[in-house]
């Protein structure tokens, strides 16, 4: 198949969740077939990684233009009534790139990667189309609208109900619509989808974490991983550093935490004034940092999308404590493959619990283990994804796939759906 990838900005390196998931994707479909990739950029990515991107399309256009530029679009779309994101993502050199491209080829399908690049799909020449919404942006917009800075909250709820009318639009271009989680999918059913819907989930190529030694290290360090300037991680950090890792302190003293990840705002800074705290900033590989992790924390207060990070901690067989919030996005049968609290005392007492007991972290990184290759390899989910992308568009939707079962009910990979002949 010949195969367009709209994506908002470069998947190389795989650093960001996003990335993870597009990169997986790209990868997937690039050994299988001819791929175009198609996206933006805020700078010009790093050659190196360039060259691995190239090496696996026939061809690569990368829209570069500052922050800056692209919010003066965004703010100058609110003043016309449409959308930020409309806006913040519009570039009139990638659709001049597209219609040169669909000149020339007629595309077996164009896969676009989050609703802001949707407006683009429709340039291309193709058979079909799948969006990626990855999660629901609208919703995504009305949780800043809640716990934004006051100044903002009302153009976030602009926001949301601009891209709620957008989203609609959008699905209706595309022959199927595709989702991180159940959670989301079901989210997206108050908007009306007139296409198929189905979760696709984010996929790991799980070898790569096998250097992760498999049993618990001795020290008791503690790590949360993720994008230090994105408004949930932040809230997620500073909840458990200021109500839980006090009292990890007060019952392990010589307790450990580690904050990794780029950008971290003022708030996530200010938190290495607490004792035994460390923000690292932007690092080049996690790896070290999963490797020496006792537990994994992951506190986030908001039910947005799927932790990919928390993905990656449980493909490396690390034992995790999370909110019942970062629970909710994943997939899994009981039991889980998790510690679960919503309180900080909860919390910081699943988090002791597992600095102290070998046993117990040693089982709880074993099922984290047989979790993440259950549900969450890339190849199972790049198929899933593919046959949506050479599926026949007449085929009615599948039912959903519930991301949680009863107890009783066997750990099994699921099979793709079957929904139509390759063309």
């Amino acid at each position: 198949m010949k195969i367009l990838m709209l994506a908002p900005r470069f998947p190389y390196p795989p650093t960001r969740g996003d990335c993870v998931r597009a990169w997986g994707q790209l990868d997937y479909l690039a050994r299988r077939h001819e791929l175009w990739l198609a996206c933006l950029n805020h700078r010009p990515p790093d050659a190196a990684h360039e060259r691995v991107v190239r090496a696996r399309c026939r061809d690569v256009y990368i829209a570069v233009r500052s922050n800056a530029l692209a919010l003066l679009r965004g703010g100058a779309a609110l003043l016309r009534g449409a959308a930020i994101t409309r806006g913040y993502f519009s570039d009139r050199r990638l659709r001049h790139v597209l219609a040169q491209w669909s000149a020339a080829h007629e595309f077996d399908a164009v896969l676009t990667f989050s609703s802001a690049m949707a407006p683009y799909a429709g340039k291309a020449r193709a058979r079909r189309r799948v969006l990626d919404m990855n999660d629901v942006d609208s919703f995504k917009w009305r949780v800043f609208a809640r716990r934004g800075a006051p100044l903002l909250r009302g153009v976030y709820a602009l926001e949301a109900e601009r891209m709620a009318r957008n989203e609609a639009r959008w699905m209706a271009r595309h022959d199927v619509c595709v989702l991180v989680n159940e959670r989301e999918r079901k989210r997206l059913s108050s908007l009306r989808p007139v296409c198929a819907t189905d979760v696709v989930r984010t996929g790991l190529r799980l070898d790569a974490l096998d250097k992760v030694p498999r049993t618990p290290p001795p020290e008791p360090n503690v790590v949360t991983i993720g994008s230090l300037s994105y408004g949930p991680n932040v809230r997620a950090a500073r909840w458990f550093g200021q109500h839980a890792w006090p009292l990890v302190r007060r019952a392990v003293p010589a307790a450990q935490w580690d904050i990794v990840g780029r950008e971290p705002s003022r708030a996530v800074r200010r938190l290495a004034r607490l004792p035994g705290v460390r923000v690292t900033g932007f690092v080049p590989d996690v790896l070290p940092y999963l490797c020496r992790a006792r537990v994994v924390v992951n506190s986030t207060l908001d039910e947005i999308g799927v932790q990919t990070k928390l993905i990656e901690a449980l493909a490396a067989g690390k034992p995790a404590v999370v909110t019942p919030q970062a629970a909710g996005g994943m997939a899994y049968d009981a039991p889980p493959p998790f510690l679960v609290s919503g309180s900080p005392c909860g919390f910081a007492d699943a988090v002791v619990r597992l600095l102290r007991d070998d046993a117990l972290a040693a089982r709880l990184g074993a099922r984290a283990r047989e979790v993440a290759a259950a549900s969450y390899d890339v190849d199972v989910e790049g198929a899933r994804l593919e046959q949506w992308l050479i599926g026949d568009p007449a085929a009615p939707p599948k039912p959903a796939r519930p991301d949680r079962q009863r107890a009783s009910a066997p750990q099994r990979k699921r099979k793709p759906l079957a929904i139509g002949g390759a063309r």
